[in-house]
Order: structure tokens, then C-alpha cells, then sequence
């Protein structure tokens, strides 16, 4: 969950998917029925739908997920995908790339998935990394190509140092990696205030993902930060020289803590002025997902919709989703 009063959910495929269905749209398509109207129908559910039909089945090889902003009233979600380095779907991706026009951001991230797959000392191949796509598709018509996604390089394993180290530990490196999976030229006013960032972190908050966003035209690079506490994540704030206010932060963490785990990550947006006022706050479930039971969403949820940060009628569809289902399917079984 973020600031903005977002939350998202990721199913997981289990056994490997076969020929059974010809897109990743005929199979979304038949999970229909696990998704409560009051969080995707309507226009939404058309848009994620006519995405979905565009790109392959192989997209539930992965994990995928949906994005919910749960303070607007339109039953819409945004999409992510993982396209791992040398896998079915990243090899959709680099043919897509080669067929779009020379420049285009589809051109870039279909060389750059090429050259992770290929080269071992390629960013992702020595720090044994990863790519998250995420596809805004709230406000986009269904008839028209969503926007290049938002491009997302992420560890396989947050909690190994030495990969983190390998992927993140290297501002220059990360940031010409985002440039060019972006197919933009370097940035030197963002790549400075960048390595202000990493001056004023030092070792006390390790990078876990970092991110560029196309699509949005915005000249800037992502960065989630591993805070620690609240009053951590706080204190992060002001040696980054956020200009938000703090006082707003804190009260958000504290009203959270009882419900959530005691960490918290910080999203942050690095532009050529520095951190931009926009923030995320990223806050973790208590306990691992299959020993939480609906009583313990049921908490977390109500605090949000008493805080104002998400509608009655998309509290109650949080509520209603299925948790966990199994697909059957020709080429196998399914865990949702």
C-alpha cells in the first residue's frame, strides 16, 4: 500500500503453462469470476482484458499482479509482469522489440532484455536480477496500445547482500541501465542528485528496486528504500531533504503500525531537482500470506477505509477476493 491509498495483490501460477490457451487474455478471461466487480468491471475490466489478449501466454509462467488505487471510484487495475531474462515472455518482448520502430521505448527494452539475457556480465546476469513491468492502464482506451510500462529492475532475493550489492550497489551503473531500458540518453542533473541520494543513505538503507517510467514522460528515476521503522523511514525523509511533510508521514506510519509489519519502505521519485513531493509508503503484511487469516486482511482493511484511504465499496471488494484458487487447466493445475 502507498501514500496515494493503493494496494496490490499478486497471483502466482504453479505448474508450468502449456498450449492450452493461445493468449494470456483467454486465460485471464476465465478467472473472470474470481474478480469482485467492485474492484475491475465495467471499462476496466475491458481495458486489463484487451492488454491481456496482447501479450502471450506465456505471462503466467510468472508471477503477474494487479494495482488497485483504492480511493477512485471506478472499478479499474492497473497490471504488472515479470518477463525473466532468457524466458518465453522476455523473448516476446525482444521480437517485439525488433519489429518497433528504431528509438521507440519497445525497441529499447526488447535490446535490453536481449543483452541481460545474453551478455554474463550484463546487470541482472551478475547480480542475479530481475524486471518488473507495470502497465498503466486506468484512463487508457481498450481500443488504443496501452502506454510503454513503467520498467522496474528488482532482486531475485531482497535479502541477499551481496546481489543487492551487485545490482544497486552502483549508482552510475544502475542509472545507465534505467536509461537504457528506457531508450533515453543520460540524464547528468538526475544522475547527480542521484548520487546525492546515495551519499546521504550511506550503508543505512539498502535500494530494493529502482525504477523509470516511459510512459509517463517523467524525466526521473524510482527508488524504494528499506527504512526500518516508522520512525526511521521519518528520519530518512529528512536526510533526503523530502520536501513533503513529515508530520503527515509519521502520522500515516503510526496509524499503520498495530496492523502491519514494523518495516517500511519509502518510494521515492529522483528528478534534476531533487526528491519530488510525491511519496510512497510501502508497509508489509504481519505474518506470511498462508497464516494470515480473513480476520487479519479484515483489521488492515478497516483501518484504511477509517482513514479515508480506501471506499467502502473497495473495502468490501477486498474483502470478497478469493485468496486462493486452483486453475484447472489442459496443461495442468493452477494456484491463483
Amino acid at each position: 500500500m502507498s501514500a496515494d491509498g493503493q494496494s496490490m495483490t499478486t497471483p502466482e501460477t504453479g505448474q508450468g503453462v502449456g498450449l492450452a490457451h493461445g493468449t494470456f487474455g483467454e486465460f485471464l478471461a476465465d478467472l473472470r469470476v474470481l474478480f469482485p466487480p467492485a474492484l475491475v468491471d465495467g471499462a476496466g475490466w475491458e481495458r486489463l482484458l484487451a492488454l491481456a489478449h496482447r501479450l502471450p501466454i506465456h505471462v503466467a509462467d510468472h508471477r503477474f499482479g494487479f494495482e488497485f488505487d483504492l480511493c477512485d471510484p471506478e472499478p479499474s487495475a492497473d497490471f504488472c509482469v515479470v518477463p525473466a531474462p532468457g524466458a518465453p515472455l522476455a523473448e516476446f518482448y525482444v521480437r517485439e522489440g525488433k519489429l518497433a520502430p528504431s528509438g521507440s521505448p519497445a525497441a529499447a527494452l526488447g535490446a535490453f532484455l536481449a543483452e541481460q539475457a545474453s551478455d554474463p556480465q550484463a546487470l541482472l546476469a551478475v547480480g542475479e536480477g530481475g524486471v518488473i513491468l507495470e502497465y498503466d492502464l486506468v484512463g487508457t482506451p481498450p481500443d488504443q496500445p496501452p502506454r510503454p510500462p513503467g520498467i522496474f529492475i528488482v532482486t531475485s532475493d531482497v535479502q541477499d547482500e551481496t546481489h543487492r550489492a551487485k545490482l544497486f550497489g552502483d549508482p552510475e551503473r544502475l542509472a545507465a541501465a534505467l536509461w537504457a531500458v528506457a531508450g533515453r540518453a543520460p540524464d547528468a542533473d538526475v544522475q547527480r542528485e542521484i548520487l546525492r541520494v546515495y551519499q546521504a543513505l550511506q550503508s543505512t538503507a539498502p535500494v530494493s528496486q529502482a525504477g523509470i517510467l516511459p510512459g509517463r514522460g517523467q524525466r526521473a528515476v524510482r527508488l524504494i528504500l528499506g527504512a526500518g521503522t516508522g520512525e526511521s523511514a521519518v528520519e530518512m525523509l529528512e536526510r533526503l531533504g523530502w520536501p513533503g511533510s513529515q508530520a503527515d508521514a509519521a502520522a500515516v506510519c503510526e496509524s499503520m503500525a498495530d496492523v502491519t509489519r514494523e518495516v517500511v519502505s519509502l518510494s521515492v521519485d529522483v528528478t534534476a531537482e531533487g526528491i519530488s513531493p510525491r511519496l510512497g509508503l510501502e508497509f508489509h503484511r504481519p505474518a506470511p500470506w498462508y497464516e494470515l487469516d480473513r480476520a487479519g486482511w479484515g483489521d488492515l482493511i478497516d483501518r484504511m477505509e477509517e482513514r479515508g484511504w480506501c471506499l467502502p465499496e473497495k473495502a468490501r471488494g477486498l474483502k470478497a477476493w478469493s485468496r486462493m484458487e486452483q486453475v484447472f487447466d489442459a496443461s495442468g493445475v493452477y494456484r491463483v
